[in-house]
């Protein structure tokens, strides 16, 4: 399938959609469970149970794989969707248009392009949307989106771990999290591509819509990290995002001091802030960038581990030893051969 057909194939009217469109109203969202939540009772989709609806109701239509623990639904336009939650992470990407919700009694409306998570039993509703109005949802298992992914990219560098850390907690506060992505060029690449896969399966459509899903959650959190770059470029404090970059560039030869003058803040305050903003110390976050650079050099090249050791910047190769060991739970020499074998993800 190419783009254009994806294209008439999201703007044509499903049955249900033609039903919705002429006015019915369709009662199987009365015979949902209900959960108690502020003294209501308020409809409720187990990720299970929604796996198995998918495809009998014109709603929940969709692609589902239950080895990814993904599925993927495009909106039924014509109808709102009531207050309800559910036990899984829901990503809603608006396609087309534009799509109002209510979170937790908080009015959003998605543009064309932007991304939305919310959290599992959170009380969110949609909005009847248009013709024009085209909104796609993936719902996630939190386990999967946990294991494969945002672990998966928080190893990657302090500066990843950063971002997935304060998105967790933004989430965590506000149940949901926006993602201003409506110029972000590679989300709509990828997502066009998946869906392709979905309407129309190739031999490997699995693996494809397995590794898009990780682009796209990899470019959210570029995203997201444009957005925390454009809010702290409105303070007067230097930027932790500029800090990290610094340390994890300069990381086998600046010190506390040195990052501190460059920076013009007090050894202090720079402590406080690298504390404050990845829960680490000075000397905990240089060791850790250490060690990942290490792994990296044990992963894709035949240096021996002196050599790595000392391109990390450790003179005291025992203490190399110790130190990853302790962060890794294996010596190097372990990493390297379960890495290369794939027993270590």
């Amino acid at each position: 399938m190419d783009i254009n057909s994806l294209d008439l194939t999201l703007r044509s009217l499903s049955s249900s959609e033609e039903k919705y469109k002429s006015g019915y109203i369709p009662d199987f969202w009365d015979h949902m469970p209900k959960i108690r939540i502020g003294g209501e009772n308020v409809n409720c989709i187990y990720f299970e149970e929604k796996n198995n609806r998918l495809g009998k109701q014109g709603v929940l239509s969709g692609w589902q794989s239950t080895s990814l623990d993904i599925s993927i639904k495009k909106n039924s336009r014509f109808i709102p969707v009531p207050v309800h939650v559910h036990d899984y992470v829901e990503i809603n990407y608006v396609y087309s248009g534009i799509c109002s919700q209510t979170i937790k009694n908080t009015d959003i409306t998605l543009k064309k392009g932007q991304v939305l998570i919310i959290e599992p039993n959170v009380p969110h509703s949609i909005k009847e949307t248009g013709e024009d109005d085209i909104m796609i949802s993936f719902m996630v298992s939190k386990k999967y989106l946990r294991e494969n992914l945002l672990d998966h990219f928080s190893t990657d560098s302090i500066l990843s771990h950063f971002f997935i850390n304060v998105m967790n907690e933004k989430s965590h506060e506000n149940k949901y999290l926006l993602f201003q992505s409506e110029n972000s060029r590679r989300t709509q690449l990828f997502t066009q591509e998946l869906l392709c896969e979905c309407f129309d399966p190739s031999v490997n459509s699995t693996d494809f819509i397995k590794n898009l899903f990780s682009l796209i959650i990899a470019e959210l959190i570029n995203v997201y990290k444009n957005q925390l770059v454009r809010e702290e470029s409105e303070s007067d404090t230097p930027s932790i995002l500029s800090i990290i970059r610094f340390i994890e560039i300069n990381f086998k030869s600046c010190s506390l001091n040195s990052v501190a003058a460059f920076f013009h803040l007090s050894p202090n305050y720079l402590t406080f802030l690298i504390k404050k903003h990845t829960g680490m110390t000075y000397k905990q976050m240089v060791q850790s960038q250490k060690l990942k650079y290490a792994a990296k050099f044990l992963r894709n090249t035949n240096m021996s581990v002196t050599e790595i050791a000392n391109e990390a910047g450790y003179e005291n190769i025992s203490f190399f030893y110790q130190k990853f060991q302790e962060h890794y739970g294996c010596s190097p020499k372990e990493y390297r051969t379960n890495k290369t074998s794939g027993i270590i993800n």
